[in-house]
């Protein structure tokens, strides 16, 4: 009988050491969880923060994506055509990540991306004619498309909608 004790005994001890490493190890799921997610957030950032730095430090790239925005027929010749493709497609790209990780970026996502196509009507006409929706997920697709709906309602295809500017109405 006494060994019978002490094998329980080793099989509570065991037991209960089982039970200290799985808490041990959901704890350190839990953190490295955390610290993924923070270098997520910041690879989007950086990813974001590299394209704008990239058309502001470029002049002609720059100069295409203002003509391309406000009017893609503005565009000169097939080359700026397929930078202003370029850009804009890594924008759609970033604005889906960004859609799918807003909790974690502690951003409206929705706000940058109905503001893009609010003031710039050559984005929403490229958006509407470019291979770029069949790229990306439907979800989304189907958001960015009520967005232009929307805008294009109010002020037609070719108008800018200011009120995305006027934090009153963006807030309502």
């Amino acid at each position: 009988m006494s060994a019978e004790i002490v094998i329980y005994g080793a099989q509570i001890v065991t037991g209960l050491a089982t039970l200290v490493v799985a808490f041990v190890l959901f704890f350190q799921l839990k953190q490295q969880r955390a610290v993924a997610q923070r270098e997520l957030v910041l690879a989007i950032n950086q990813q974001r923060q590299d394209l704008a730095v990239a058309v502001a430090t470029n002049p002609d790239l720059s100069d295409i994506n203002f003509r391309g925005g406000h009017d893609f027929a503005d565009l000169n010749n097939q080359s700026e055509r397929i930078r202003f493709n370029r850009l804009f497609a890594a924008e759609m790209s970033l604005s889906n990540i960004a859609q799918e990780y807003a909790d974690l970026l502690h951003v409206d996502p929705d706000l940058a991306l109905k503001t893009s196509f609010a003031l710039f009507p050559g984005r929403r006409k490229f958006y509407k004619e470019s291979l770029i929706r069949f790229t990306l997920p439907v979800e989304f697709i189907e958001k960015v498309d009520e967005y232009i709906k929307e805008i294009e309602n109010n002020v037609g295809e070719d108008g800018q909608d200011l009120s995305v500017l006027d934090p009153e109405v963006r807030n309502s």
